[in-house]
């Protein structure tokens, strides 16, 4: 029965896996269908192509890159396209059409796009179109037909993506919200340490903590996306003050994750060295996680209840009440400055940041 019970649960956590990727990429699909129509439909109403599955081909390839590198690759689509036919058409003039005058014309077209130090998309287009030129028949107007149907789809591609953009920062949120979350985690792993006095349990918390920087590059990466995203749709320009907003808390997370790993780093030497910390700090570290967990919440948002919590919590950290050895001052230390870029993080100037603070002095 249990057995069972474990097979449906790998089950059920499979199709909300499922159903959370198609519904993340179901607006790509919409994007990826319409474009694809719509360069076909110009490149035969305007370029009398009959054939122009390369427009198609074009559009489906730009709009499924994130469109912080859209212009980038329709600029590599053509080039890419341009070496491929061009290598295509004078080898096949010579040599004809086969099995190993596939080879050999692919292996020249990746050699000539890897010389010119083209991006992968450059050189893998070069191949595929030294594949098309040597194994399908010669189309009307050769490798100008070729181009123009790539030109299409690479713009037929700007303007989906202009009228038919995507949420810019839902992405960025969502990644905002899983960095906050497990930083939240690892506080909590570390207040576990603190009162349990147990070094395994820290140094499970800071091989998580140091985990936590692919995923603040991710979330780097999406607000990124979300502001080419807003730059480029004239529909989403009323959204473009939210970049400030998602960069500023970002950074400040960024620092605080940096003086988060120090901090569990100090408390991993001091419990394996038994170098006592002042008792208080975890119930410290436990009161940070609760207010990282409403950050997470808010990731998005306005911060105004995640600002009072955290002042109220910069008035705890007064180093004289948590005196002690040299890892205390060290911990103490780096969680005064956690906290500091936390509120920076919602927003609060670094001066106003630093005077919430009890005085060292």
């Amino acid at each position: 029965m249990s057995a069972g019970r474990s097979w449906r649960q790998v089950v059920r956590s499979r199709l909300r896996q499922a159903v959370d990727r198609v519904t993340g990429g179901a607006w790509g699909v919409v994007q990826c269908s319409v474009g694809a129509t719509a360069a076909w439909l110009l490149a035969t109403t305007l370029l009398g192509h009959e054939q122009p599955f390369f427009a198609s081909v074009a559009a489906v390839v730009c709009l499924g890159v994130r469109a912080a590198q859209r212009l980038r690759r329709v600029a590599e689509l053509a080039v890419g396209v341009t070496v491929g036919v061009g290598i295509g058409e004078v080898l096949v003039s010579g040599i004809g059409r086969g099995a190993w005058q596939i080879g050999l014309v692919v292996g020249i077209a990746l050699v000539v796009g890897l010389a010119l130090d083209g991006g992968g998309l450059v050189t893998i287009q070069a191949g595929l179109q030294a594949v098309f030129v040597v194994a399908l028949p010669p189309v009307p107007g050769g490798d100008v037909a070729r181009w123009q149907d790539a030109m299409i789809g690479g713009i037929t591609a700007l303007v989906v993506a202009a009228l038919l953009p995507a949420s810019p920062w839902r992405p960025a949120c969502r990644a905002g919200t899983a960095v906050l979350r497990e930083v939240a985690a690892v506080l909590r792993e570390c207040a576990t340490a603190l009162r349990e006095q147990d070094a395994p349990t820290a140094a499970f918390a800071l091989s998580r903590a140091r985990a936590t920087q692919p995923a603040l590059e991710r979330w780097a990466e999406a607000l990124s996306t979300g502001r080419d995203i807003s730059r480029l749709s004239p529909l989403r320009r009323d959204t473009r003050h939210v970049w400030e907003t998602q960069s500023t808390l970002h950074a400040g997370v960024d620092r605080a994750t940096r003086n988060l790993r120090v901090l569990v780093r100090r408390v991993l030497f001091a419990l394996g060295d038994a170098d006592p910390l002042p008792p208080a700090l975890a119930g410290l570290l436990g009161q940070l996680a609760e207010v990282v967990d409403e950050m997470a919440e808010r990731v998005g948002d306005q911060q105004q209840p995640v600002l009072l919590q955290l002042t109220e919590l910069a008035a705890l950290l007064d180093p004289a009440a948590l005196s002690g050895g040299l890892s205390a001052s060290v911990v103490v230390g780096q969680l005064r400055a956690t906290v500091v870029d936390l509120l920076e993080a919602v927003g609060v100037t670094p001066e106003r940041a630093r005077a919430t603070m009890p005085s060292t002095h």
